[in-house]
């Protein structure tokens, strides 16, 4: 039966708009549900988004699954049948049912499904053909279909609904329409032979709950689509409008969003995805040629820096691809400036990925000053539709979270074929934020790449760690890249994997064989790299005891021809180094480079860095040039410097910074080398740190950096990384085992079980970090989803919108939406570029800024209105900070945390301060 007979019925509406932007202001429930699940059934059929991992799991047949899937997404918006949603719009046409003032709506719409479900279906469902177990493994599979907007249905945590009642928002004649719904829709969709459901089965749907809940939210966004689905008011056969029309409008939605499934390009060599391995570094060499195994599988390249890790990362996510266990990547970054160099040098390659008829799509994950020529960036655009009309509070409708969702790049990244981004947006797929699971679909089919995994804190590493066992999971793969990873980490990386793919996992051997690439999957494997030549090499360290020394080496090394870079550990030291050198040196040879630049600006200051410092620079470039930066430079920027000074930051840090040292072979002159033949002095990277004493004062850091002591507390580790480098002399890379300065052996003498005691005066701040490193574990448990409870709103103690979910302790960050006055209009900082509100966004502490100064407010209000009513990018809560001349600087005032007043003031050589 698919033409239902209840009076009033086909007069329940699913969507409503405005009426100026649409000739029919509403679209008919029954008709909206099932575009939705032609979508759903259509996303189906992608690789990415297959359910055979669940039907496996299960144990059932595949095509069982997906008509149950399709069934109960059909089932999405069940909650609209309460004449309490149905009065919202009252008198958007005679032709619909009446509205009760008794019925208010005090409840969202997707747990009002909820209730109907647990109360009139659960247990006298009107089909036969789905068998009712004792145990809820329905409820498990209703919960990830109305709860399609991004969040699961609320219910008490002992599964009460905080005494909710049905009848309370539903009357009589919406649960007989419902009823006849549901069961019209079983006598077509439901498929024969459903089994029944056991224990097993109910913890399997559990840990694959996640990727259904993804999938309906994204068959909702589609579904809801009005340039596809067009609003119908009239009654029809179900059936009829299921093949006639939402079947191939779903196909065609799908291809306009551009998630059809792009055909990966076969190479008879890995190798050949570059036209630059020539020959292939050891590890790359590995990469193309290790036996792969047949399913998931986790691949962890631990290397020096400049052996390629990158290249051999894109060789095994190629091989994987054309093996057919991905469909594409998601490379995740410590950093944006670190995603900015990885976005140029993926966007140079992932075309070569899939074949030369596709339209891969890549996306960084924030804005970018230069997009890469002949890609598609049209992944689930935002729609120019009219938006629906939305409900209330926190229940808005699917078409404007959908364009709000998607107006932030950083989220849609995860959408596209290939994307780049920090791991912040990929570790948002394992905390409680709205559409968290849209996330982790997106991560679905994708192999995961990290680089810099050792450049994590305590609380991201145990998300990581979170992560990598959900991607296995749904049988995702993952490769990880360091250069200086303590064994104790790799352990444990290497296990939460393991975990996810539910194998059987005796003891890890401790390997400390280094290069080391590592293969997990149904089996570990580990494979000794060797070192092409030019990377086996031995870096002096040489140890500067104030600053004034540091000052005065810096000088000289730029008076003498040579180009230095000074690598700070905060940005305040960093602008005082910056503007003491600016007295004695031409403006023309220093460069600033730190996070507190908006973001266009920080890409020109990398274009030029990698411009004056780069492999391609020339001898005139970097003659006498000077880089004062922060951490932004030690990860993933191919920079190569003549000298170079660092203060005192961790031992991998240090290692990370040597790495930047004379990268590259060149002449004495600092041209590059043709034939490979390195002719500059011996590299030395000097070392601003207090005195290596046996017994340190308690301030023996903190007297030299009163700042940096709160970036890298643990003191304890710093000392231990300061005394293996004055003992050794020097850093071997990558060294062999047991020889004094080789990497695995400075990182293991600071991280590894046998490393030196710290001095007693030390040990009271080492105690304290290793407190707060188990207090963030235990945060990152805390506030991490318990994926195995399924997708339920007790995986959680609270779920957040998703820009207030921690992916990071310690100080909160703020983004900041630089804008300037310009003829009585706000306009972005950086107008006139792609991206120009991305660009023209900087990232501060967010004590620092908490409102806008009252008179400034007062100032800009209505103007700060009409932007945020133009841009959704701009909708609150995000932080706009108009700007005015001031001389040669940019001013805005805010208020602080503590309500104190402050001037922001901005200018593109120095960066924000206030």
């Amino acid at each position: 039966m698919s033409e239902l007979t209840t009076p009033g019925y086909f007069a329940y509406w699913g969507k409503a708009s405005p009426e100026s932007d649409s000739s029919a202001r509403y679209h008919l429930l029954a008709f909206h549900s099932l575009d939705v699940a032609a979508c759903g059934q259509a996303l189906l059929a992608l690789p990415q988004f297959s359910l055979r991992p669940l039907a496996q799991a299960l144990d059932w047949p595949l095509p069982v699954v997906e008509r149950l899937f399709v069934f109960f997404l059909a089932l999405h918006d069940l909650g609209k049948f309460a004449r309490a949603f149905q009065g919202l719009v009252p008198d958007l046409s005679p032709d619909l049912v009446r509205n009760d003032a008794g019925k208010v709506y005090g409840r969202r719409h997707d747990t009002l499904g909820w209730v109907l479900w647990q109360e009139k279906l659960a247990e006298t469902f009107p089909d036969e053909r789905l068998p009712l177990p004792e145990d809820e493994f329905w409820g498990i599979w209703i919960r990830t279909a109305v709860g399609h907007h991004g969040k699961p249905p609320e219910e008490d945590q002992d599964g009460g609904l905080f005494a909710l009642r049905a009848a309370e928002f539903f009357v009589r004649e919406d649960f007989r329409a419902a009823r006849e719904f549901v069961e019209s829709l079983a006598s077509w969709l439901l498929p024969e032979g459903v089994p029944e459901p056991g224990r097993r089965q109910i913890e399997v749907l559990r840990r694959h709950a996640w990727k259904l809940a993804g999938l309906a939210v994204l068959a909702d966004w589609l579904g809801s689509n009005q340039a596809f689905f067009a609003y119908a008011t009239q009654p029809r056969d179900m059936q009829d409008y299921w093949r006639d029309t939402a079947l191939p409008q779903a196909r065609q939605a799908l291809q306009a969003a551009g998630l059809l499934a792009q055909p990966i390009r076969h190479w008879a060599s890995p190798v050949q995805l570059f036209d630059y391995l020539q020959p292939p570094t050891p590890l790359q060499r590995y990469a193309a040629e290790v036996e792969l195994e047949p399913g998931p599988q986790l691949f962890l390249l631990e290397d020096v820096t400049g052996a390629g890790k990158t290249e051999a990362a894109l060789i095994l996510a190629q091989r994987l691809m054309q093996q057919g266990v991905a469909h594409g990547l998601y490379f995740a970054l410590p950093s944006m400036a670190t995603a900015n160099q990885m976005y140029q040098r993926v966007g140079q390659v992932y075309r070569r990925l899939y074949q030369e008829q596709a339209e891969p799509s890549l996306i960084l994950a924030h804005g970018a000053r230069q997009l890469m020529e002949g890609f598609r960036q049209s992944i689930v655009q935002a729609s120019e539709q009219p938006s629906d009309r939305s409900y209330q509070h926190g229940d808005v409708s699917a078409s404007a979270q959908c364009n709000a969702w998607l107006a932030d790049n950083r989220k849609k990244a995860l959408l596209a074929e290939v994307g780049v981004g920090t791991l912040d947006q990929a570790l948002l797929a394992v905390l409680p934020a709205r559409h968290q699971s849209l996330r982790l679909l997106g991560l679905a089919g994708k192999v995961l790449l990290v680089d810099e995994v050792h450049a994590y804190d305590s609380y991201m590493l145990t998300l990581l760690k979170k992560l990598l066992t959900a991607h296995a999971r749904q049988g995702g793969s993952v490769i990880l890249l360091s250069a200086t990873l303590p064994a104790r980490m790799r352990e444990e990386l290497l296990e939460a994997y393991r975990f996810g793919l539910s194998v059987v996992r005796d003891e890890l051997p401790m390997d400390r064989r280094y290069p080391l690439a590592t293969q997990v999957g149904q089996h570990v494997a580990s494979h000794e790299c060797a070192t092409r030549e030019q990377l086996v090499r031995q870096v002096q360290v040489s140890f500067l005891h104030e600053e004034e020394a540091a000052l005065t080496l810096v000088v000289e090394q730029a008076r003498a021809g040579h180009c230095v870079c000074w690598i700070r550990n905060t940005v305040e030291d960093a602008r005082r180094a910056f503007g003491e050198l600016a007295k004695v040196l031409p403006a023309e040879q220093l460069l600033l480079f730190h996070s507190r630049f908006a973001m266009g600006d920080r890409l020109d200051i990398e274009e030029a860095a990698l411009r004056r410092f780069g492999k391609r620079s020339t001898a005139d470039m970097r003659r006498g040039q000077v880089l004062v930066a922060t951490q932004v430079v030690e990860q993933s920027l191919d920079l190569d410097f003549d000298a170079m000074v660092s203060d005192l930051a961790p031992i991998d840090l240090l290692i990370q910074r040597a790495g930047r040292l004379q990268r590259h072979v060149r002449q004495a002159d600092g041209s590059p080398a043709a034939d490979g033949v390195e002719r500059r002095p011996a590299p030395v990277l000097h070392v601003l740190c207090p005195p290596v004493d046996d017994e340190p004062a308690a301030d023996w850091y903190a007297a030299l950096f009163p700042k940096a002591c709160y970036v890298y507390p643990n003191i304890g580790q710093l000392w231990l990384g300061a005394r293996a480098l004055l003992r050794a002399g020097c850093i071997h890379s990558p060294g062999k085992a047991g020889q004094p300065g080789a990497v695995r052996e400075l990182v293991e003498a600071v991280y590894g079980n046998e490393a030196e005691s710290v001095p007693e005066s030390l040990q009271g701040a080492t105690r304290e970090q290793m407190g707060k490193d188990l207090a963030e574990q235990s945060q990152a448990s805390f506030n991490s989803l318990n994926l195995d409870k399924g997708y339920c709103i007790d995986s959680s103690g609270r779920w957040y919108e998703d820009a207030r979910v921690p992916t990071r302790l310690g100080d909160e960050s703020l983004t900041l939406y630089l804008v300037r006055e310009q003829g009585g209009e706000l306009r972005p900082l950086l107008d006139g570029v792609a991206n120009a509100w991305e660009q023209s966004a900087v990232r501060i502490d967010a004590r620092k800024a908490e409102a806008l100064a009252p008179a400034w407010l007062q100032r800009f209000d209505s103007a700060l209105q009409a932007l945020r009513s133009r841009y959704r990018l701009l909708e609150e809560p995000a932080f706009i900070l108009p700007l005015q001349q001031a001389g040669e600087v940019l001013l805005g005032k805010v208020l602080d945390k503590n309500g104190k007043e402050l001037e922001m003031r901005y200018d593109p050589v120095q960066g924000l301060r206030w």
